[in-house]
Parts: structure tokens; sequence; C-alpha cells
């Protein structure tokens, strides 16, 4: 399948890819810092094809893969208040206005940004036959015409991905029996579901997990996603993903030298996050992280320390020199291990 092979050999852990505009194995090469990669209308194409193949498909795989794209890739393309959208969005170095085109004040990225943000809404719900489907999760209500006799009021409540906690509030115009399905992410190990208060079983990653019952007004099905850290390793890199958000170090944090080599600490490639309250300004997530800093082994380097990261929409989003960012960090060698 041809989209298949684009997610196993171009799409990297922001969740968008290309050169030039052009595949060239950018998936294996994405530690590599690259000229006029991830450009916003490569971003937005992405997202509408994945889409029409969700539609088509009812595939939760595509969900996983629009989900990543807009919290990363299509996030970190918007400056931090709504005013300009960044033609190129790199994995490292800082961010900036693209150039103009055709004589007017805007290019491409600048028109095809805000078209990416406003299929959002759609993408959310789908419905099948006699069945709700429920794609992206979000702080969001919406009007869902079951069938011709009967309205379904979707109401979520969350600040997902922040944290890892979903309500659904069901409210149908009339009790009905029909179909509720949840995306489970591919990512989460350990999801939980329960209606009413009552758990279910049987929830599997990578997976929509269907409800059927006769629903009545204020139903509430809760959903609970494993947002542990996880270690990515590629080509003597590292980098730290949590639930469907990538993370970056920020110089605006002030711990250090932001293209420092250092080691993860880990543990079969999870890791403790430690949410953290200092946030420079426009930074919307951050956590620390422990890294073993350095090449010193003999003194105080060898000790892991809590490192800043936040999320990568918000990293260098200030788009100056005083916002350098790095998503990949170089792996310190240790030759006795």
């Amino acid at each position: 399948m041809a989209v298949q092979n684009i997610i196993d050999t171009e799409i990297n852990v922001a969740g968008s890819g290309t050169a030039f505009e052009c595949f060239y194995h950018g998936g294996r090469r994405q530690t590599e810092p690259t000229y006029h990669t991830m450009e916003t209308c490569v971003t937005f194409t992405w997202i509408k094809l994945c889409n029409n193949l969700l539609r088509l498909t009812a595939n939760p795989m595509y969900a996983d893969q629009i989900e990543k794209t807009v919290y990363n890739a299509l996030m970190a393309s918007m400056k931090f208040d709504g005013s300009q959208i960044a033609k190129y969005s790199p994995l490292e170095g800082m961010r900036h206005e693209g150039e103009e085109q055709c004589g007017m004040h805007i290019n491409c990225c600048n028109a095809n940004g805000p078209r990416a943000f406003a299929l959002l809404p759609k993408m959310t719900l789908m419905t099948g036959q006699n069945e709700i489907v429920v794609n992206l999760y979000s702080q969001s209500s919406a009007l869902v015409q079951l069938n011709p006799k009967n309205k379904v009021t979707v109401i979520q409540t969350t600040s997902y991905p922040e944290t890892d906690q979903i309500e659904i509030s069901l409210q149908p115009e009339k009790p009905e029996n029909f179909t509720l399905a949840l995306r489970i992410p591919v990512w989460s190990n350990q999801s939980s579901v329960s209606v009413n208060g009552v758990p279910t079983e049987g929830v599997q990653s990578g997976s929509y997990f269907r409800i059927n019952r006769e629903w009545k007004k204020d139903d509430k099905v809760v959903l609970k996603l494993d947002m542990t850290g996880r270690l990515i390793s590629l080509n003597g890199f590292q980098a730290i993903m949590r639930g469907p958000v990538l993370l970056a170090r920020d110089s605006r944090f002030g711990d250090g030298f932001v293209d420092e080599a250092a080691v993860i600490q880990n543990k079969d490639n999870r890791l403790e996050l430690q949410p953290t309250n200092q946030k420079p300004d426009h930074i919307w997530m951050s956590f620390t992280a422990p890294l073993v800093l350095g090449t010193d082994l003999e003194g105080e380097g060898r000790n892991a320390k809590q490192i800043h990261f936040c999320d990568f929409a918000s990293a260098g989003n200030t788009w100056t020199y005083e916002s350098r960012y790095r998503v990949w960090i170089k792996q310190t060698l240790n030759v006795m291990n």
C-alpha cells in the first residue's frame, strides 16, 4: 500500500516530512538537519489524505496519523499569537516566516495552514450505520444526526493531551440503541473505558472500542489513556513522545546547551516525565526528564539531571533566536556498554 509505505519510510516523529516537497527516505534521515523540510502545505495535504482514507476505510491508523500531525507539525507551524504560519517547521533550529509569493504579502503555507485547522471539527466525529465514531479528543460539543428521527449531542470534557482523561457525555433526543466507537490510540498501552462508572473489558490499542447499548440522556463514558513518556531511538539520537505529543528542548528554559549530547534515562524505552510549572511565555506544556549530560562520567556529570522539555508546537514559537529548540538529542556513546 502506497500510504503505508509513506508512513514507514517518510513521515517523521512530528507527523510530517519531505524536503523541497519531495520524498527522500526522510524517516531514517530525520535526525539530519535538512533544508526545506516539513513544509506546511505538505502537512496539510497529509492530513487531508489521511482524512479521506479514514472515511473510506474506517481504519483508525489514519486517525492516529492525523492526531500526531495536528498536535505536532501543524500546531508548530503557527506563531504563538496566531499572526503567521511558518512555511517550514524543522525538528531543530528556530522558526521564521516564509518568503512572499506572487506579489502578495503571503505564501502558499499561509493559506494551507488555516485550511488544515478548519478541517479539525469535521474530522473529530464520523457516523456510520447506527454508529457514532469518535476519532479525535478535545473539549468540544457536536450535534450528530443519528438517523432521521433522532439527534445526539456529544459533549467532550477534557484537557487532553495535557491530561489522560476524556469524559464523553451523550445527550440523545430520545433513548435509542446505537454504537459508540472510541479510537484507542496505537501508542496507549494501558487504556480503560467506563460507562456510567462501570468498567468495561476488551480495550485494545490501535483499534476502535465499540459500545453498543441503549443510550439515554446524561449517559457518561470515561476514557483514560496511557501518557507515559516513550523513548524513540534512531541513528544514535533519542527523542521523547508523551501521548500524541512530541517533546523538544528549548533554550528559553535556561538549563543548558540544547545541542549538548546526553543519555536520556529510561527503562524499556519508557520514562517518567515530571510536569513542571516553569513555563516561559507562550509554552503550552512542559515536563522534565532525567538526562545524563555531556561526556563526563567521573564527576557530577555522571548523575542524571532533570532537564526541561516542552511540546514541539511551543518550541521555538517566538520565532526569534531566544528560543532555539531541538527534538533529537545526540546520544553520548559509552563503549563499555
